[in-house]
């Protein structure tokens, strides 16, 4: 405790002691049939010195050491009884109701965490469950390929696929809150991550005639594999959507200092200046659709995040009114370095 700090707890008693040595000094002053010779006046004066610095510094040590004790018992979990730790009264009834609020914010913890804990139990059984009907639905699709209408047959598989995508990105989302909990970095490589990432998307690419290109070598990367795959989804899901038809996707890696880019770039109508700044917040919508696809601002907000517990990083540009391209950008790592969950 700083000597101000001191000042502030003691004033009041430092204030009436200054007020008895005053009271003292003018009775000795004016009282004429008071007599006292100068060097009696000299050796009290000099004796109440003496003990006040005495009680000063007695004072101010054990007043710390009580703080301290104080604060030792609130940083600990306040099972012990105050009793046995405190002498001074003030402080027992200080660390009882350090105690009292300790418990009560347990059990509150314990109650929502169970509540939470049964929540998400539910919502995780849910997502599961929803995933089977929308691959029955699929299959269903495909097996009336013949009879049903091109653009049916299109738009209920774009529809299911949006479906499909809005349940992973909640799934995704509930996982990440527990991240540290659910990862494995491994040496990787990024023909791999793109390959992964393209597996369900060739059929979109077919609906609106957009050619593919892969371009640039296979760099080793250190990931979580099923992370990034999802990140890197995400940014291809977004080339597609904002693709105008016919137009074209190029996803390339590149490396450069010393860092690895893995970029997706599309033609088409790409971000207005005011816009980009904006894509990786929460929630955030372009001031105008893009193509006229329907957006919810979550899934560059979600992959940002991915990427930052990851320590990676997301970046985009654009032109507007010929392309977008967004950077997925991993450290650069030695070739034989495989590292696995820590």
């Amino acid at each position: 405790m700083i000597l101000i700090n001191y000042l502030k707890e003691r004033w009041l008693f430092y204030l009436f002691l200054t007020f008895f040595f005053l009271f003292s000094f003018f009775v000795y002053r004016f009282d004429q049939r008071f007599y006292m010779t100068e060097s009696n006046a000299v050796y009290i004066l000099a004796g109440w010195i003496l003990l006040l610095v005495l009680f000063f510094a007695v004072d101010i040590l054990l007043l710390r050491a009580s703080e301290e004790k104080f604060y030792t018992y609130c940083n600990q979990t306040p099972d012990a009884d105050p009793e046995e730790i405190f002498f001074r009264p003030g402080d027992r009834n200080k660390a009882e109701l350090v105690r009292n609020a300790s418990l009560v914010y347990r059990t509150y913890k314990a109650e929502s965490d169970a509540r939470a804990a049964e929540e998400m139990e539910f919502i995780t059984k849910w997502l599961h469950d929803v995933k089977v009907p929308i691959a029955a639905a699929k299959l269903i699709l495909e097996s009336h390929e013949e009879k049903l209408p091109r653009d049916f047959q299109r738009n209920m598989d774009r529809e299911l696929f949006a479906l499909e995508e809005s349940v992973m990105r909640v799934f995704y989302e509930m996982k990440s809150n527990r991240f540290s909990e659910d990862y494995k970095i491994v040496t990787t490589g990024t023909k791999k991550l793109i390959s992964m990432a393209l597996k369900n998307y060739s059929s979109f690419f077919q609906y609106k005639q957009l050619s593919l290109s892969v371009e640039g070598e296979d760099y080793k990367v250190l990931t979580d594999e099923k992370w990034s795959t999802y990140i890197l989804s995400q940014i291809i899901s977004n080339a597609v959507k904002y693709s105008d038809e016919g137009g074209s996707v190029v996803i390339s890696t590149e490396k450069k200092q010393g860092k690895v880019f893995l970029s997706v770039k599309n033609s088409g109508r790409g971000i207005s200046e005011e816009d980009i700044g904006q894509i990786f917040k929460k929630g955030y919508t372009s001031a105008e659709a893009r193509s006229g696809a329907k957006a919810t601002g979550y899934g560059l907000y979600l992959s940002a995040k991915l990427c930052r517990l990851l320590g990676h990083s997301l970046k985009a540009e654009s032109k507007y009114g010929e392309y977008a391209v967004f950077h997925l950008i991993f450290p650069e790592i030695d070739a034989s370095l495989d590292v696995t969950k820590m």
